[in-house]
């Protein structure tokens, strides 16, 4: 009776409301068919029937227009989204199919490639490669996940066939350019980014492809050691990666419920994830117009300044303006059905006027500047549709649980069923001894005494870049302190010591770093109570820099307040200082705790750069960070045996 009355009603109000206004009186399932169907017309519209590319983006508007290359993003994500839509009954399943095999014989015979690997943007008429565009190896493994998709789904020979084909040219390996993580791209022009797909991302999509690869596989070693650095915002941990797209794309083809790899619930992480991104714009509602919690959603997506990654801590998150993406609350509905549900209701009944076009919702919107995007892009059409999909009935979960691939890498990873905590390591401590004649800076270091070491490696240490081991860069570091003083050393193994810049520029050459929380209520990012120093070595003709960033820039070695020296030769660099205790705003005794994080930069002449820190966790509040700890005692101790001769 009630869809009755809501036909009756809408037919009553087609002659003088537009669409968008007719179907606020939907019900929630209603109102998710229509979000699908409309976001499913771009996938129909926007892709070229000889070859099955698809626009990378497209104007919303009736009779706009955007001259916007093919994705092949965008088509992986096609080839998923047309059996939704003949399970949907929008398209017929003969034309799914011919397109679906059109699409991969372009893939297979015409589309250029190399060892595999497709270009991000093709021109969607002659399939050539635009814009000098990158070999992508996170865009070719959505568009494999699109085609293995396919493949369980028609369960046909011919589809099969041509998906194991273009499976097996991709040349897993050759991407990881001698390392154990994929370059982050490859180009005829400059060959392999320098970056790398190290961090948890959505490129845990990408290994998990290459893992289960039937030809070219990679070693479950490189899934366990990309980085997975946790953070909390208010009571939400998880592994930070501040956009959501990165929390929702893998879990469109991966069903990750209930499962555990040894270390981390992938899903549970996701379900913390979008909370604190809702929290966060709950937060932020006295600044930005509109935010609350039915309306929500930090991603990559369009903005006012244009294309950007906006997102919500933990993490480093510099890039929000009071812009939501509709994509952001939607495609997260798997791991917050409610909270997302609502928030969609809000956009659609809200701003609706302004937001819902030809192909559902707009890009993204900004209330407090007046601003709506006039595009969709397909890598936020798709997941909108697919995450519905497998909210409402599973059915991408349920196809792709099937492919031998998927199921080959779950089990080299190690998954299993069951969820499980996120690590939460303590922070690591150290005993600093009272030295009660102090030392003398000088760079000679004979009146050190035989102390406990912090011992910065790679492998333990990593907070971004790739290292060829400990030959390529480790620190051993002490501590101690007099009633006037904190002193350091940082004895630092680094072949390759780059030095050019002065003053504030420091952090972009070789660095040794500390950062201080004095108050020990939590170290906030250019809070002037709390500091970031920097000591570049001294190389050459150039003395040593030294940078506090945190008290407005300055150099607090000129009026007394930090003493050092340094020495550098071809295996790396010392650097000794002393800290006065006034300067960090303390008077030490006997017991008292420091927080307290040793770090290093470096760069190499060959452009690299990487990070290592002790620990320097994002903590409770946006850019918020808990430290180590430094125990200041009268007898210190002596570090293990294993890392004495270090």
């Amino acid at each position: 009776m009630k869809k009755v009355v809501f036909i009756l009603l809408g037919f009553l109000l087609s002659a003088s409301q537009p669409l968008w206004a007719q179907e606020k009186i939907l019900d929630r399932n209603d109102f998710l068919e229509m979000v699908q169907e409309q976001a499913f017309r771009f996938f129909e519209k926007e892709h070229n029937p000889e070859n099955g590319l698809v626009h990378d983006r497209a104007s919303n508007q009736e009779g706009g227009h955007e001259n916007s290359p093919a994705s092949i993003a965008a088509t992986g994500f096609a080839l998923t989204v047309y059996p939704v839509a003949v399970e949907r009954g929008w398209m017929n399943r003969a034309a799914a199919y011919a397109l679906t095999v059109r699409t991969l014989e372009f893939f297979l015979n015409d589309a250029p490639q190399h060892n595999g690997f497709f270009y991000h943007f093709l021109n969607r008429q002659t399939g050539e490669r635009v814009n000098h565009s990158e070999l992508s190896p996170i865009d070719t493994a959505l568009f494999l996940a699109g085609a293995l998709f396919a493949a369980e789904y028609f369960d046909d020979t011919k589809i099969r066939e041509l998906v194991q084909k273009i499976y097996e040219r991709v040349d897993f390996p050759w991407m990881l350019n001698h390392g154990k993580h994929f370059a982050l791209a490859w180009s005829p022009e400059a060959g392999f980014s320098r970056q790398r797909w190290d961090h948890f991302d959505e490129s845990i999509l990408l290994y998990v492809l290459a893992i289960g690869s039937p030809a070219h596989p990679v070693s479950a070693d490189s899934w366990h050691t990309i980085l997975r650095p946790v953070g909390s915002y208010q009571n939400y941990r998880l592994i930070q990666m501040p956009p959501l797209f990165v929390h929702q794309y893998p879990h469109i083809w991966l069903d990750l419920r209930n499962k555990n790899d040894g270390t981390v619930d992938y899903f549970q992480n996701s379900v913390n994830a979008t909370l604190a991104n809702r929290a966060f714009c709950m937060e932020q509602a006295a600044k930005f117009s509109g935010y609350g919690p039915n309306f929500w959603g930090l991603t990559a997506s369009e903005g006012p300044a244009g294309y950007r990654a906006y997102g919500a801590p933990p993490g480093w998150t510099a890039a929000f303006d009071g812009t939501i993406a509709p994509t952001a609350c939607g495609s997260s509905i798997v791991f917050t059905p409610e909270e997302s549900m609502a928030c969609l209701e809000n956009i659609y009944n809200q701003y609706g006027d302004k937001m819902w076009g030809r192909y559902g919702f707009a890009d993204a919107i900004n209330v407090g500047k007046n601003w709506v995007s006039d595009k969709v892009l397909a890598i936020d059409q798709g997941p909108l549709l697919l995450m519905i999909e497998n909210y409402r009935t599973g059915f991408i979960w349920k196809f792709m649980s099937q492919s031998e691939p998927v199921q080959k890498a779950f089990e080299k990873i190690g998954f299993r069923n069951g969820t499980r905590p996120i690590p939460w390591p303590d922070p690591p401590e150290y005993h600093a001894r009272y030295v009660p004649e102090g030392i003398r800076v000088d760079g000679f270091l004979k009146d050190w005494p035989h102390t406990e070491l912090i011992v910065l490696r790679p492998a333990t240490h990593r907070e971004f870049g790739d290292f060829s081991g400990t030959e390529d860069l480790t620190a051993t570091i002490r501590f101690v302190w007099d009633q006037e003083h904190l002193y350091f050393v940082a004895k630092v193994n680094d072949p390759d010591v780059v030095v050019k810049r002065s003053a504030k520029n420091i952090w972009r050459d070789d660095l040794f770093e500390i950062f201080v929380d004095p108050e020990g209520d939590g170290f906030f990012w250019q809070d002037s109570r709390d500091f970031q120093l920097g000591f570049r070595p001294g190389k050459g003709d150039r003395p040593v820099e030294v940078w506090s960033w945190f008290q407005g820039g300055e150099d607090p070695s000129q009026n007394g307040k930090v003493l050092v020296k340094s020495y550098t030769d071809e295996k790396g660099y010392i650097v000794e200082g002393a800290i006065r205790w006034d300067y960090l705003g303390m008077n030490p005794k006997t017991g008292d705790v420091l927080r307290i994080s040793p770090a290093l930069h470096e760069v190499d002449r060959k452009g690299a750069d990487g990070k290592l820190q002790w620990f320097f966790r994002n903590e409770e509040k946006f850019q918020r960070f808990a430290l180590g700890k430094i125990m200041l005692t009268q007898e210190g101790r002596l570090q293990d045996a294993k890392n004495k001769n270090l």
